[in-house]
């Protein structure tokens, strides 16, 4: 599909910047493809040092946060202003996808507008890897034993959705409604489906299509009416029994309800690990995320074996088994009823003998099992199995224990069998009551002085006191700046046994007369020992935030200083930013941001760290994100993505050359390649300590979307425009001359030979993929782990997909 005219590498040819000494240089191909192939690696690590400058910047960008008020409760809380699911889909899709987008624009741009196969090879090629490779790898990080799903289905289906219907709308537009030729309005077309497919996932985000998706079940309980309240709470004691309490009832509700974790910190930490960058790892460990012991991981196993064999008997007289497959009791129930049913024959006394193995809850400690076996009267067509459940003082996370169905028989005779459901998960809900967190007030005024100043900050505790308990706080900046208004406080707050009130101390610096009124957030997060935030106030169950607001002294103030406040600039950040752009400086030298850090630090990563040096260096010239919120930042390292593009272009290009290779060969292995490894480590580790898939796989087809609508699109439709615009040039014809007749005031030519070939067989790999992920959700569980045998299975057949589109498309390509 490439324009005709000699290569790169050949005379007459050659790229935007390379080759840079021309042809004068007759080195031995053998070296040429050395140097170029060691300079595209790294080229790699440059663009994945400033991907994590441009992804820090849009995590400042999408952190912005506002206070509304509730129109109906009066209430203010503290939102953020970008939607979760709109952001995963714009900016951290493009900071993810920034190379092979930018690629495939500057390769347009860099021919005269006309088209290129390295780009639009490479976004197929990276689409194939994610989908394929970077699944296979997270099915295999996932320990033995244990699974994970994606919780969002209906975002995730509807990305899926459109990320195989770009792919298909792409050889659509190349083959039957005009064959080699993109027009105006197939290029529009394209390009909007990329909001099309935000504002869709949007809507499914939050509840247009009839229901929430899962990201949107968190609950904010700052934003919950009375009467929500009061029907989540019957629907709670319908469940469990009308005597629980309040604090019982959110023990439940606090259950059944997760918080997403964010795909972001994952990427900036892969992409500071692979080049001896300083890594800031506020994710969660594997201890922290509740790793299982190997013994636990095994009885997993042997679990999901159990959940797969169905007993049939024809022959059987009645069957046997529980009435449901998950019980949900709080610790103070005293037992754990699980109720079984029979079917069939009820004439006669049945026998039904049972065990109960461990999970996170331990025989002992957590429950008890006094007798094995239960039986069915003559008659009878439902039974319960009763466990003891142990109930102490200490508060702990919900445990779950497992009670399975070993053998059916009668004494009167009858041949009774198991049925199905002959595994029950019990899982117990501590209803301790270590106690709510909250502010004595949301919002604090403090008074600007002409000294320092240290006010108290307190925190109460309530509805409980027992155990100890603690909590994470933590200033952040809003328009008064750390360092510049106040000093920065963070630590652990605890709580004994019985205490109900703790605080600590927060600096407000002093600024003048003509500073005006400005405010900061301290929040509070991370509760241990059971306790919880008090919902009803501003942060919601998951976090609580007390605004602080520097004022001016009311003797000093005036109407100048009031429009200063709100008109001029907060020079503030400007300082800031100044300090942190000496500071970008002086971590660029040192492996890990710093000499102690170097001193730590692996020897691996210490060689790393100085063969991209030049390109740290050069990137400290980009303005940190402590200005114009981020945007600055953002913009700027855009600028310097495209850079890096314009060097791994051309070089991708003369090492294709050098090799006798196609450039869309090229594209789908080497460059595909390199642009995808950062996100495959990312990915990995977000299967690894995420509880579900979303953050791993999840944001893979919204990905691989959003480079056919933007990376494609954009470029095919500037393109088009142009070439309707000038018309046909002399160069034009020359160039297309079998189109001539087709288009005799010229069009945007894009050659559907090896593209056609190479897409339709990503498409049809991509539906394999997902059936493979459908089957793996119901026989497995969920999408990731699983199985030994089932892992390396699935993982297997997935990389056996993607060597058949790669060696399909290079078969192709090489027979034409």
């Amino acid at each position: 599909m490439a324009v005709t005219g000699p290569r790169i590498c050949e005379e007459g040819g050659g790229g935007i910047w390379f080759p840079i000494a021309g042809e004068g240089v007759n080195w031995p191909d053998a070296v040429k493809v050395c140097l170029y192939f060691l300079g595209l690696v790294w080229s790699f690590m440059a663009v994945s040092i400033i991907a994590e400058v441009f992804m820090d910047a849009i995590e400042r960008v999408t952190s912005k946060k506002i206070q509304v008020v509730n129109k109906t409760t009066g209430k203010k809380t503290t939102v953020k202003v970008w939607n979760d699911t709109v952001a995963n889909l714009t900016l951290m899709a493009l900071g993810s996808s920034a190379p092979e987008i930018l690629l495939n624009v500057i390769e347009l741009l860099g021919a005269g507008f006309y088209s290129g196969s390295l780009g639009a090879s490479t976004i197929v090629g990276s689409a194939a890897f994610n989908l394929l490779i970077i699944t296979a790898v997270c099915i295999l990080a996932i320990p033995t034993g244990e699974v994970r799903k994606i919780k969002d289905l209906q975002v995730f289906g509807i990305t899926s959705s459109f990320s195989v219907f770009a792919y298909l709308w792409l050889l659509i537009i190349l083959v039957p409604i005009s064959k080699d030729v993109v027009d105006i309005w197939e290029g529009v077309v394209t390009f909007m489906c990329f909001p099309l497919l935000v504002a869709v996932a949007y809507m499914a985000d939050t509840g247009m299509f009839g229901r929430t998706s899962a990201q949107t079940a968190h609950i904010d309980w700052s934003e919950v009416t009375p009467a929500q309240m009061s029907e989540m709470a019957m629907a709670i004691r319908a469940e469990h029994g009308d005597s629980l309490t309040d604090v019982q009832v959110l023990a439940l509700l606090r259950y059944k309800f997760t918080e997403k974790v964010s795909r972001m910190q994952y990427r900036l930490k892969a992409s500071r690990q692979l080049t001896g960058g300083k890594v800031n790892d506020p994710t969660k460990t594997e201890k922290q995320m509740g790793e299982k012991s190997e013994q636990d991981r095994k009885f997993r196993e042997s679990l999901m074996a159990s959940k797969r064999t169905v007993v049939t008997n024809k022959e059987a007289s009645c069957t046997v088994q529980f009435v449901a497959s998950r019980y949900t009791v709080l610790e103070s129930c005293g037992s754990a009823r699980c109720w079984l049913e029979r079917k069939g024959d009820t004439s006669k006394r049945t026998k039904v003998d049972f065990v109960a193995k461990p999970g996170t809850a331990k025989e002992g400690s957590d429950y008890q099992l006094k007798v094995n076996h239960v039986f069915f009267e003559k008659g009878d067509t439902g039974v319960a199995m009763e466990v003891e459940i142990v109930d102490d003082d200490v508060w702990e996370e919900a445990e779950e224990f497992y009670v399975e169905i070993l053998a059916v028989s009668s004494p009167d005779g009858g041949n009774p069998a198991r049925g199905e459901r002959t595994l029950a998960t019990v899982v117990i809900v501590d209803d301790d009551l270590p106690g709510v967190l909250s502010f004595k007030q949301e919002e604090v005024r403090v008074q600007d002085t002409p000294e320092q100043k240290d006010f108290t900050v307190t925190v109460q505790r309530k509805d409980g006191g027992s155990g100890n308990v603690t909590c994470n706080y933590q200033t952040e900046d809003d328009s008064a700046k750390q360092g510049m208004d106040y000093l920065e406080a963070n630590g652990v707050l605890e709580f004994h046994s019985g205490q109900m009130e703790a605080s600590f101390q927060v600096t407000i610096l002093p600024k003048g007369k003509y500073e005006g009124t400005e405010r900061f957030r301290i929040n509070l997060s991370d509760p241990t020992g059971g306790a919880t935030f008090d919902g009803s106030t501003d942060g919601g169950s998951s976090s609580c935030i007390l605004t602080v607001w520097i004022v001016a002294d009311e003797t000093q103030k005036s109407t100048t200083d009031y429009i200063m406040a709100n008109m001029a600039p907060n020079w503030d950040s400007v300082k800031l930013g100044n300090v942190a752009w000496r500071d970008q400086f002086h971590e660029s030298l040192w492996c890990g941001g710093s000499q102690a850090d170097q001193k730590e630090a692996d020897w691996l990563f210490v060689i790393s760290h100085y063969i991209v040096l030049p390109w740290k260096l050069l990137f400290a010239i980009v303005p940190p994100k402590e200005f114009c919120g981020g945007w600055l930042c953002f913009g700027c390292s855009l600028v310097m993505i495209a850079v890096v593009t314009i060097v791994i272009g051309d070089l991708a290009g003369l090492l294709g050359c050098s090799l006798g290779i196609a450039d869309s060969i090229t594209g789908i292995t080497l460059v595909a390649l390199g642009t995808s490894l950062p996100d495959t480590f990312a990915s990995k580790q977000a299967a690894v300590q995420d509880p579900y898939a979303d953050a791993s796989i999840g944001n893979v087809t919204g990905s691989n979307s959003v480079n056919v609508y933007l990376g494609i699109g954009l470029p095919w439709m500037i393109g088009a425009i142009f070439w309707r615009i000038n018309g046909a040039t002399q160069e034009w014809k020359e160039t297309y001359p079998s189109m001539v007749s087709t288009c005799p005031e010229a069009c945007f030519v894009v050659r559907s030979q090896g593209l056609d070939v190479s897409v339709s067989v990503f498409t049809s790999c991509a539906v394999v993929c997902f059936g493979l992920l459908i089957f793996r959700r119901c026989y497995e569980g969920g999408e990731l782990g699983g199985s030994a045998v089932g892992k390396w299975f699935a993982a297997i057949v997935l990389c056996l997909l993607w060597f058949v589109y790669i060696g399909v498309s290079i078969a192709y390509e090489i027979s034409s």
